[in-house]
């Protein structure tokens, strides 16, 4: 049984709510500041809370920190997390700052523990199709990469930067698995305050990257995500909005002028990578697809992107 003790109760709930429905795992404990919401944790997931994060910290019998705090504290619960022997799962981003995500990683080596950052991307049914494909070379090599992620602001402050740091960054994930660490980001923005507009060029040699992502829609508007890539025989696209109405598009179309419709049976992303963890725990491993160098990437690619940002906006 792997222990679990959690930090924050915003996403946290969510992953209180996965861990109790999956085998192999408990909630010992759960951190938050919010006592009426702890209140209600405790009475409809039965699952005992604190106001003291170090409780979690110290505890002897928890396996794995998982933490759900605001980005900008991270680094400093994680590395805590690890110095007193717990493996650690970290919502992205794992960090705003390459030196704090090198300190995890250093810190992670040096206590033999494992730190799994959650680039659900990689766990999404389409995406990991679409991957495989590629790589598989069925419709030969990869020309160009369109994706996409349009929400009404529903997600509290997503201006400029927070949507290139928080929502934007979820799709280099999936681009590096496609094309590789790009040759160079030119992006172009507008900012709203608290909604905003990013759309962003990664360069490649003889082929590229195109990623939007905008906070701005109207109230109560669908969540649009989608992707489309073109290859040398084809390409694969996924198209789908989530709301009071669902619908989702994911066909291949050949060059020889055939469409194919794909209707997988579309799996949890969050569930796969829960699972994943519990593979990697009780068998001694790290992951190859929720590493730290991964994030680190994404991060990289961040970083161009705001400096190109702030370049036009000089």
């Amino acid at each position: 049984m792997i222990k679990v003790g959690i930090l924050g109760t915003g996403f946290g709930r969510q992953h209180a709510e996965l861990f109790n429905r999956m085998d192999g795992f408990e909630v010992v404990l759960m951190y938050g500041r919010d006592e009426n919401k702890l209140i209600d944790i405790k009475n409809s997931l039965n699952i005992d809370t604190t106001t003291d994060i170090n409780e979690i910290i110290n505890h002897k019998e928890i396996d794995l920190v998982d933490i759900c705090l605001p980005t900008s504290l991270h680094a400093e619960w994680a590395i805590k997390a690890l110095r007193n022997k717990k493996h650690v799962f970290c919502e992205t981003p794992l960090s705003y700052r390459m030196d704090e995500a090198e300190e995890i990683r250093s810190i992670s080596e040096e206590y033999q523990r494992n730190v799994f950052v959650d680039l659900f991307y990689k766990f999404s049914t389409p995406h990991h199709i679409t991957i495989n494909k590629i790589k598989n070379l069925e419709l030969g090599e990869v020309r160009s990469f369109h994706s996409y992620n349009k929400t009404a602001p529903n997600w509290g402050n997503l201006g400029l930067q927070k949507n290139v740091s928080d929502f934007h960054i979820h799709n280099f994930d999936f681009l590096m698995e496609i094309l590789g660490m790009p040759e160079a980001a030119v992006s172009n923005g507008i900012d709203f305050g608290d909604q905003s507009i990013v759309i962003t060029t990664l360069n490649y040699k003889n082929k590229f990257g195109v990623i939007e992502s905008y906070t701005n829609l109207p109230k109560n508007s669908p969540f649009y995500v989608g992707f489309e890539v073109n290859c040398e025989r084809g390409s694969i696209k996924f198209d789908a909005e989530y709301g009071i109405n669902t619908r989702e598009e994911f066909v291949i179309y050949s060059c020889d002028g055939t469409k194919e419709v794909l209707n997988p049976q579309m799996k949890d992303d969050y569930e796969q990578v829960i699972l994943h963890m519990k593979d990697c725990l009780e068998n001694n491993k790290k992951s190859e697809f929720l590493d730290i160098e991964s994030a680190m990437q994404g991060i990289k690619i961040k970083d161009a992107v705001l400096k190109s940002l702030e370049a036009k906006n000089a």
